[in-house]
Parts: structure tokens; C-alpha cells; sequence
């Protein structure tokens, strides 16, 4: 292994490193929808014992927005695994369904709770009863109407353990569902869980009542929702249609039919768009990011999604002292990286969690300083004959084979012994998922994406004791009772206020302990005509809506 590289060889490295190839692998709007503004609502203060009364979404229709063309093409890389509201798993499969089923709460451009097909809603005092009172006049794409009763059918097939619900535990604590009258519905949790409402707000897609006596806890394969868009066909492997619902409560969507072109190498759905075959392409090659820029037929979006990507360090023998592991994170030059690995589609972390969610306490960044690196690597007694195994998944993340390669060679210029280990995505699974006593290498690059921009998500699945593999996917094996005290109180906390002051404690120690090399914040790179107008970005970075869209 090389060590004690020079400036010149690392500039090499980092080219060599970048012409290998380019692999693509998600809370801000980007575009807010024409004619349907959306209030923000006040950050959410619970306890609240009054009714929420922030206004609702604009539905009312205005000026009508004319499209010049009526279908919308939309190249995706990965095939629907399941249509079941329940069971989804993807963010993109979501992206594509949730253009059918709603939520009762969604999110406004600042990433604040508001209504959707719930007006209004109080919270109890000791943050276990949830009253939300529903929208009225709204219909199921089977005609069927929308109300308590429906609310409750969904909340008891989430809870239900015969049914499979891959992401359950994502809502929390739910106890069960109660009709109180025709459009008003208790949720009971069975402990305070803080971010109760912004995960109804992402996970919790309703479908009828109808489809849900008629599968019970089998997978729903048939997709009826109250959405702007009608689910009307599936060509696996090939294309998803949704049609425009022409009877939807709130305002009509611009374009009649939604094509999901599904096209899963990267290079060809550049190809398509730039042929003029599709409109609009998701996860596009980083190292074309310049070409399409600068190509006035096409608009670019870089949004910043909900995707740490680190190396976790597994605390064992010498890296089990948190001086080793802080080294470590002096000795990768993140901003580098980001700039010549990832084409600038990334953010340097200053934090465990990206910038804009919920409970974000920036921290003094580890600023590239080999030098200082070397000499606690020294102080610390580092073996530096012993070699370091680097476990990196290929395909998976925005060039996550390049960027495992360069640090491989950071970590080399100071002289440490690091081989890397590629693996496919089962395979690495298989791997990571194992006890640390079983675990054969040492660092391991990975990506933590949570669908709600909230620190509970992050924090307590990565830096939770009792999240470590293979119970949990807390790659680091991170265990500090401290911390584990702190993520519980603000788990519980409904004071948003003192759940920040939390968060930026447990933060604070787990920056300090260094668990993981904090590299970015990972962006997405999609692409599409310049004459589509309206789509946005949810607040993950990562799904595109269209229900707004329109040709001009």
C-alpha cells in the first residue's frame, strides 16, 4: 500500500478515481406549484390542546392552467416491487403511488406539518391521544367516500402483525384507531412519540375501505386512493400509467396521463431524454452533470436529500479509542471529494444529520489536516502495520466505488494500510446485518436516508445501542449510555424547543466519540425539458410530484 503520497500523486488518484465510471443511486420545495400556493404553518409547539387551525392548502380553483401537451413522460430506474400502500419500501416506488393515495397531514415548503385530507387536529396533553378532524367531500377512485371509518380500517391493517408492513415501526408507537363521528378519528399511541405527526405525513398512504376488506392482510395489488392522478396501468418492467382524476377535490392537475418509463441504466435514460423520448430523468450520470447544464433544451435539479453517506468505523482494537476515529476524520479531505469525486452534488458535514432537518446542531467541522491526523495516530499507539479492510457497496450511492477509492487513499497518505472490499448490495447486506463478532472488516461506506427529515430517524437508528446489527442498522455499533438517554427523552419530548436542546447535546457527544468519518450530505441529479413547468421537489430531495405540472 502506498504511503506518504504526494500532492501531485493524490491529484492523480483523485482523476483515475473519477474516470472510472459514474454510478447513480433524497426538506425544500423547488418549484412550488403555479396556482396553488401553500401557507406555511408555525413549527409545530405540542402540546396542543386546542384545534390546529393553520390554514389549509389552497384547493379552490383559479385561472385554469392550460398544458400544451397532454401526456408527461418520466424516466425512473427501478420497476414497482408492490403497489400495496402498506408495504412500501422505495422512495421512487412511493414517488410513482403517491400520485394516487394521500395522506392525512403533508408537508409545506419550510418542512412543516399542514393539513391535507385532515383540516385540523389537537393532541393530548400527555401526547398519546391524536383527534383529527377530516376533510369533507372527498372520494376514493372507486367512488366510495372518505371518512373515520376508512381512517381506522388503514391505521388497523398498519398495526395488524399478520400484515406486512416493512416500514411499521416508522410511525411509531401506534395503539390503534377510534371513530368518534362520520369525519372525526382518534389515534392512540401507546408512549409519546415526537415526531408522530410529521411520520403520518409521509408514511401512511389511505386506501378504501373496499380494498381493504377485500385483501385483508394480503398484499393489495389493486391501487385505489383519493390522489390528483388514477392508477390505470402496469407493464412490469417496462411502464406505470396514471390518469388524470377528473372528479379530485383539490385543483385538477394541468396534464391528463403520466407515463413512468421504467429504464434502469443510467446512461440510457440520459440517452432518452436528450432524444426527446422522455421529459423528465431521474438519478442522471454525475459525470454529465456539466453537459446537461450547459444545454439550453434542458433544465437541471440538484436537491439536497435526506442521505448522509459515511464510513462507520467498528470500535474494535485500535479503533476502539475515540482519539484513533477522530484522526481519522482529520485525514479525509471531504470538500475534495465532493468537488472532483461527486461533481459538486454533495454537502461536507458539519453534522450527523444533513442541515435541514428538524433538530440540526452544526458542529466545528474536522477540517483536512493530514499532518494532525498522523501525529494522534501516533499519540494513540496506532499499529500502523495493521491493515484496515474498507467495505463499499458498488451501484448503490452516487459514486460510491469512486469515493471508497479515495479514501482508500487519503487514509493511505498518512500511512495507513487500508484494502478495500467491493461488494454487490445482497452481499453487502449479508454483511453488515452480522454481529460485530462476526464482522471481518474494519470501515464500512453507507448511506442513511430517512423518509422524514426529522434527527430521530438518523440518530436513533445509527447511534442507538439497541439499533446495532444485527437487531438494528446502526453500522458503527455505537454504544454510549448517554447518548442512548438523551435520543430516548427526545423521542418522547413534545416540546419541540427542548427536544432541539436534546438533540444538539446527544449530537455534540457523538460528534466528539467520531463513530463514523462524517463525509456529506449526498444531492440527486435529475433533468428535464426546459418547456415542463410546475413539478416540485418533497421535502426528502428525493420524489418529484407533477400533480402541477404543466407544458408551456
Amino acid at each position: 500500500m502506498v504511503r506518504g503520497l504526494s500532492k501531485i500523486s493524490m491529484v492523480v488518484i483523485i482523476i483515475a478515481v473519477i474516470v472510472i465510471g459514474a454510478v447513480a443511486s433524497a426538506m425544500i420545495f423547488m418549484q412550488q406549484a403555479p396556482g396553488q400556493p401553500i401557507t406555511p404553518t408555525t413549527p409545530l409547539t405540542t402540546p396542543r390542546t386546542t384545534p390546529q387551525t393553520t390554514p389549509t392548502p389552497v384547493t379552490t380553483p383559479g385561472q385554469a392552467i392550460v398544458s400544451k401537451k397532454d401526456t408527461l413522460k418520466v424516466a425512473i430506474g427501478t420497476d414497482l416491487d408492490s403497489v400495496d400502500p402498506h408495504g412500501q419500501t422505495t422512495t421512487t416506488v412511493q414517488n410513482v403511488v403517491r400520485h394516487v393515495y394521500e395522506t392525512l397531514l403533508w408537508f409545506d415548503e419550510n418542512g412543516n406539518v399542514i393539513p391535507w385530507l385532515a383540516e385540523r387536529w389537537e393532541v393530548s396533553p400527555d401526547g398519546l391521544t391524536y383527534t383529527f378532524y377530516l376533510r369533507k367531500n372527498v372520494r376514493f377512485h372507486d367512488g366510495s367516500e372518505f371518512n373515520a371509518t376508512v381512517v381506522k380500517a388503514n391505521v388497523d391493517r398498519w398495526i395488524d402483525p399478520t400484515t406486512r408492513v416493512p416500514l411499521r415501526l416508522q410511525l411509531g408507537p401506534v395503539k390503534g384507531a377510534e371513530v368518534v363521528d362520520t369525519y372525526t378519528v382518534k389515534i392512540y399511541l401507546k408512549e409519546p412519540f415526537a415526531p408522530f405527526l410529521r411520520a403520518l405525513a409521509n408514511y401512511l398512504l389511505i386506501t378504501s375501505l373496499g380494498i381493504i376488506k377485500k385483501f385483508g392482510n394480503a398484499t393489495i395489488t389493486e391501487v385505489v386512493g383519493t390522489g390528483p392522478y388514477k392508477f390505470a396501468s402496469w407493464e412490469k418492467g417496462k411502464r406505470v400509467v396514471l390518469e388524470r382524476n377528473e372528479d379530485y377535490w383539490g385543483s385538477k392537475p394541468p396534464i391528463k396521463r403520466i407515463e413512468w418509463l421504467i429504464i434502469p441504466e443510467t446512461s440510457t435514460r440520459l440517452a432518452a431524454l436528450l432524444a426527446g423520448d422522455v421529459d423528465f430523468a431521474y438519478s442522471l450520470p454525475a459525470t454529465d452533470l456539466e453537459r446537461v447544464k450547459n444545454d439550453p433544451k434542458f433544465t437541471v435539479l440538484t436537491p439536497t436529500s435526506n442521505r448522509v453517506i459515511f464510513i462507520a468505523i467498528l470500535p474494535k482494537g485500535p479503533l476502539n479509542d475515540p482519539k484513533v476515529r477522530q484522526a481519522l476524520n482529520y485525514a479525509v479531505d471531504k470538500n475534495a471529494i465532493i468537488n472532483s469525486v461527486l461533481y459538486g452534488l454533495g454537502i461536507a458535514a458539519d453534522s450527523p444529520i444533513p442541515p435541514h432537518f428538524f433538530g440540526y446542531a452544526k458542529m466545528e467541522p474536522y477540517q483536512y489536516d493530514p499532518q494532525r491526523a498522523r501525529k494522534m495516530l501516533e499519540e494513540a499507539g496506532f499499529p500502523f502495520d495493521k491493515e484496515l479492510v474498507l467495505l463499499h457497496p458498488t451501484g448503490r450511492y452516487l459514486q460510491d466505488k469512486q469515493v471508497a477509492e479515495a479514501v482508500q487513499a487519503y487514509l493511505s497518505r498518512i500511512g495507513l494500510k487500508v484494502t478495500l472490499r467491493t461488494m454487490d448490495w445482497p452481499s453487502f447486506v449479508a454483511a453488515i446485518t452480522k454481529p460485530l463478532d462476526q464482522k471481518d472488516y474494519d470501515l464500512l461506506l453507507l448511506g442513511w436516508g430517512p423518509g422524514v427529515a426529522d434527527a430521530h430517524f438518523t440518530l436513533h437508528g445509527q447511534f442507538h445501542s439497541s439499533q446495532a446489527p444485527p437487531r438494528g442498522l446502526a453500522a458503527a455499533h455505537y454504544n454510549n449510555s448517554e447518548v442512548d438517554s438523551l435520543l430516548e427523552q427526545a423521542m418522547r419530548e413534545l416540546n419541540e424547543a427542548k427536544r432541539v436542546e436534546l438533540y444538539k447535546k446527544a449530537i455534540e457527544i457523538i460528534w466528539r466519540d467520531a463513530p463514523w468519518i462524517f463525509l456529506y450530505t449526498q444531492k440527486w441529479f435529475y433533468a428535464t425539458s426546459k418547456d415542463l413547468k410546475g413539478y416540485w421537489v418533497y421535502v426528502d430531495g428525493e420524489m418529484i410530484f407533477f400533480d402541477r405540472a404543466f407544458f408551456g
